[in-house]
């Protein structure tokens, strides 16, 4: 039987994918092209010759070596913390019976209505009470696990059979060493996932760094990043190089990270 598309379907399908694509790399590559032309130049003209001193201005009198650091610190260890905190959270959730553990789980998807603005002044009150004030462990803690991130584990762990955590215990494995060498390795495109959400999300984090952040030795990227509008104004284009500069890690984090994607880890796990 043949599910052969009619052809009207298909040209609708494949136009559709190609807007959704433009959509999604046009702005990227407009914003390359612009970095990558002399200064004083046509904004809407790409004619001139490429150039990479936009990016040698941006780095060097941008200063944004030590901002870089900053951003790369927070954000490995925020995605670190909210992958191995979400999943230790989400074990429990998922396979182990205990009173009262729908609720928990119910209260923790209730916390996702909260929009961050709204928690925003506890949070920095509790920040200074903590004398976490103008360090980089105020960007990190607040943020260190996420009750999307626990969801997203724990229905990974649901569908993970249960005579493979059977068999592990069988063997004589504990809850600590079943969560880590079976429930962990079969979860991998889950956390892979949650770890790309929380690399992007640490990585362009904006307002709460504003808030917590003073001395220039502390700031993050893209608080770095929003003093070369104003420092480059006469030369807009090495502001979009700064902006360039700060996209390159998330696309390495994402190719590092894509060859976990992989939904067959399932298929073979359990023979009947």
């Amino acid at each position: 039987m043949s599910d052969k598309r009619p052809a009207w379907l298909a040209a609708v399908l494949w136009i559709g994918a190609f807007v959704l694509v433009v959509a999604a790399v046009g702005p990227a590559l407009w914003l390359l092209l612009a970095a990558l032309q002399p200064a004083g130049s046509d904004m809407y003209s790409f004619n001139q010759r490429p150039t990479l001193r936009n990016f040698e201005v941006a780095w060097n009198d941008g200063r944004l070596g030590i901002p870089l650091v900053n951003s790369v610190l927070v954000t490995l260890a925020r995605a670190g913390l909210n992958v191995v905190l979400a999943a230790a959270a989400a074990y429990p959730l998922a396979r182990m019976s205990f009173r009262g553990r729908d609720t928990v789980f119910v209260l923790l998807l209730c916390t996702m209505m909260i929009p961050d603005q709204v928690i925003l002044v506890p949070m920095f009150r509790i920040v200074v009470g903590l004398s976490m004030y103008d360090t980089l462990a105020a960007v990190v803690v607040p943020f260190g696990v996420s009750a999307m991130g626990i969801f997203m584990c724990r229905q990974a762990f649901l569908a993970i059979p249960a005579s493979l955590e059977e068999a592990a215990r069988v063997d004589g494995a504990g809850s600590l060493r079943t969560w880590w060498h079976v429930m962990l390795p079969l979860a991998a495109p889950t956390l892979s996932t949650l770890a790309i959400f929380s690399v992007i999300g640490a990585w362009s984090e904006l307002l709460w760094p504003l808030v917590v952040l003073q001395s220039p030795e502390k700031l993050t990227l893209p608080v770095a990043l929003t003093t070369l509008m104003g420092q480059f104004s006469t030369n807009i284009r090495a502001a979009y190089a700064g902006a360039v500069l700060a996209l390159v890690p998330i696309v390495a984090a994402f190719v590092a990270l894509q060859k976990f994607f992989k939904p067959e880890m399932f298929g073979g796990a359990v023979k009947g």
